[in-house]
């Protein structure tokens, strides 16, 4: 595993690395100085690098789709969740705070996720079942509980389905960022290998490192350097 990370775009990545490996290439004493078939397999990291972050992208457009397609069922649930949360304020008023915060989830606000507020949910339902005769005595009907257990019902499969798809997000989003941090160190290790061959104490050698790119790339390694500053002008004699 690489310990080199890129930190800057993939773009930058692929567009230089794929100058160094024409340049490899290109010079046969740089190609001696690597492993057998160093350029090739660098050359299909290249290759693979764009399908990695397709593959994310389109990963994360179905997550996506799926938080969509669950918002009005969504919105149903906090209704129904919040319309319990109003009838216990009523049915358990006073002393009770403990209860109302436990089995309602009264001021519980801690995530947001979906997982989370399921989870608030199920509580909230099951505290419902559990005191049923003191929230009739407020409104509450065995029709808001039904309606209530439905839209909470048509959530696990749902739920199953959007956390694998962020679990393939996570998946793919890992695979690219190894293939970029194995491509940044052939890369890295193609242009010192050219370095070496093409020593900079040598102005000859001028020509065949620009076309490794050892002046412009890694672009965190050379940092423009400060302007200087401007010399302060000499005040006027008193």
């Amino acid at each position: 595993m690489s310990n080199h990370r890129p930190h800057f775009p993939i773009t930058t990545l692929t567009y230089n690395g794929s100058l160094i490996v024409a340049a490899g290439q290109k010079y046969p004493a740089v190609a001696a100085r690597l492993p057998a078939s160093y350029l090739t397999d660098t050359a299909a990291l290249l290759a693979k690098i764009p399908d990695d972050v397709s593959g994310q992208k389109i990963k994360k457009g179905e997550t996506g789709n799926l938080t969509m397609a669950q918002k009005a069922k969504l919105d149903t649930l906090l209704h129904y969740m919040n319309q319990a949360r109003k009838t216990a304020k009523l049915a358990f008023p006073g002393g009770q705070i403990v209860k109302l915060h436990q089995e309602f989830q009264i001021g519980e606000h801690k995530s947001n996720d979906l997982g989370a507020v399921l989870g608030r949910a199920d509580i909230i339902l099951a505290s419902v079942q559990t005191n049923l005769p003191a929230m009739k005595l407020k409104g509450w009907t065995d029709a808001e509980t039904t309606a209530f257990t439905t839209v909470r019902g048509t959530f696990p499969a749902s739920t199953q389905t959007q956390q694998s798809g962020q679990s393939d997000v996570k998946k793919a989003t890992t695979l690219k960022d190894a293939d970029a941090a194995d491509l940044y160190e052939h890369i890295l290790t193609i242009q010192n290998a050219a370095d070496l061959e093409f020593p900079a104490i040598n102005p000859a050698n001028a020509a065949e490192r620009d076309e490794f790119r050892l002046n412009t790339f890694p672009p965190d390694n050379h940092t423009a350097p400060a302007p200087p500053t401007p010399p302060q002008p000499t005040p006027p004699a008193k």
